[in-house]
């Protein structure tokens, strides 16, 4: 017992290694709610191209998508820091932040344009027919099926970001990952740094997930609620 509790006091509290933790909590909550809630609009912006008539812009923008769900996420954040944005002022969080918006919106596109494609055209074209407008047709027939079609995949690629920010620290960002191998460098245990550091993971996976829930509930897509 006495062995245990000087592991968690060397892991946590010498040295007040605590504050490690603390400063990668912030820095991947930070990048997983602004990549993902950035890359939520992005990903709707690039949906929107995708559906352009004009066949340039269609081509184009698959083109820019295709690219950016190939290349490997560190590989795409290292072109950002070390070669587009290496000669500027801009700190490696904001651009690291940049490259992630930018690899979610990507994932996030295919996400909308499979639920919108999904939606039953007759049931638009009938909607339509009974006068209502298009803003009316998309808020309350094409957006209530198109969020039941994408949630689940929706809810995945919030996890699957979160994920993402995990490889940061070799771009020498604080991040949970990053101040693990800190604190295990210094005391050389794993063990309890590892565990701490996982449960924080599933936490914020979970509380996101769950967040996300609520768009699937009937008040929340314009009906009544019950």
């Amino acid at each position: 017992m006495e062995e245990l509790k000087l592991r968690i006091y060397l892991s946590f509290i010498f040295e007040n290694r605590w504050e490690f933790f603390l400063e990668g909590l912030g820095i991947t909550l930070l990048l997983t709610a602004g990549s993902f809630v950035i890359g939520s609009l992005l990903g709707a912006a690039f949906c929107a191209l995708k559906t352009s008539r004009h066949g340039a812009v269609r081509k184009a923008t698959n083109a820019f998508i295709s690219f950016l769900v190939q290349l490997p996420t560190l590989v795409l954040l290292m072109l950002f820091v070390y070669i587009i944005f290496g000669e500027t002022s801009l700190s490696v969080t904001i651009v690291v932040l940049f490259g992630l918006t930018l690899k979610a919106g990507a994932y996030l596109s295919d996400i909308f344009y499979t639920a919108v494609t999904a939606v039953n055209s007759g049931e638009v074209e009938a909607a339509h027919t009974l006068g209502l407008s298009r803003v009316q047709v998309f808020r309350y027939i094409t957006l209530p099926q198109a969020i039941s079609t994408a949630l689940p995949v929706y809810k995945n690629q919030f996890v699957i970001t979160l994920q993402e920010t995990s490889i940061v620290g070799y771009l020498a960002i604080m991040d949970l990952t990053r101040a693990s191998e800190i604190v295990t460098s210094r005391t050389y245990d794993a063990l309890f740094g590892l565990i701490f550091v996982s449960v924080l993971y599933l936490f914020i996976g979970y509380l996101g997930n769950l967040l996300l829930s609520l768009l699937g509930r009937e008040k929340h897509l314009g009906g009544d609620s019950e």
